[in-house]
């Protein structure tokens, strides 16, 4: 039987649509580890339709919709939820341009850059506060794992664009 990853990553593959790979399961990508229970992918909206056929062809349905977002789930208990966050095409590959290859166990996807994935934590809190101690704690992790790597007037541009008021300053004390 194959992995969630492997259907997701194989399928796409197969098809010549490019995904990015976020959420918990790109953040070992970054030399952080949590747990997690579901694959969360970045796709441009005009290439959601290929992914949905690949989810659609081994048994997932869709769960949820909203204009930004779509969730997948499987009848197997041994697969992973999908969650699907859909972007124009300039933003998808504003972010791929600046990703790179991760192996992700049986698996392989783009995942974005460290600045990209905090921006993508950030927008996730924004949007859905009920994130924000999850988030919070990934960019936390992925800031100490990567001290300097994105320069401070960066992160608070990040901050300020994309998270919630006051994220900077929470980032700030917890580090």
């Amino acid at each position: 039987m194959k992995s969630t990853q492997q259907i997701v990553s194989e399928g796409m593959a197969e098809r010549g649509v490019s995904i990015l790979l976020i959420g918990g399961m790109a953040l070992p990508a970054f030399d952080v580890v949590r747990q997690t229970i579901d694959l969360d992918c970045l796709v441009a909206a005009s290439q959601e339709g290929a992914l949905r056929d690949v989810l659609v062809s081994a048994g997932y349905q869709e769960v949820a919709r909203t204009a930004m977002f779509v969730r997948y789930s499987s009848p197997s208990v041994y697969h992973y939820d999908v969650d699907v966050l859909l972007v124009d095409d300039i933003t998808f590959e504003k972010i791929l341009a600046d990703s790179r290859m991760f192996d992700a166990g049986s698996g392989s996807f783009y995942v974005p850059s460290l600045a990209h994935m905090i921006m993508l934590k950030l927008h996730a809190m924004k949007n859905n506060r009920s994130r924000e101690l999850k988030d919070l704690n990934d960019v936390v992790e992925l800031l100490r794992a990567h001290p300097g790597e994105v320069a401070e007037n960066e992160l608070q541009a990040i901050c300020d664009k994309y998270g919630p008021a006051g994220v900077y300053t929470k980032l700030k004390e917890s580090l």
